[in-house]
């Protein structure tokens, strides 16, 4: 009788210290993903201004070569008397672009 008694006590003390275990390391998973989420937000934030930026930073561009467009009639020079080489009009367009994000999921 005090075997069984023993074995219960036993028993629920193991199971006890199982469900600490678990509920442990459920709350560092929890604390893990909760910092990627916030990583995540921040990167998205930096990624928005990044390119909001890039946009602000390109619309010279985009205004002279459209004026450009407009005015046909006008002599245009050289392309490498418009930019030199360290001029950002003289880098391709293709190196301009931004990657998508893709995977990010709203909440």
């Amino acid at each position: 009788m005090y075997f069984r008694f023993g074995a219960a006590i036993v028993l629920v003390v193991v199971v006890s210290v199982i469900g600490v275990a678990l509920e442990t390391q459920s709350l560092s998973y929890r604390r893990a993903i909760s910092r990627q989420r916030y990583r995540m937000d921040v990167l998205v934030e930096q990624y928005a201004q990044m390119r909001l930026q890039a946009q602000r930073l390109g619309a010279p561009a985009r205004t002279i070569k459209s004026l450009e467009e407009k005015r046909g009639d006008m002599n245009k020079p050289a392309r490498s008397a418009q930019a030199g080489p360290s001029s950002p009009l003289a880098i391709p367009r293709a190196t301009l672009v931004l990657p998508h994000l893709k995977d990010i999921s709203p909440r």
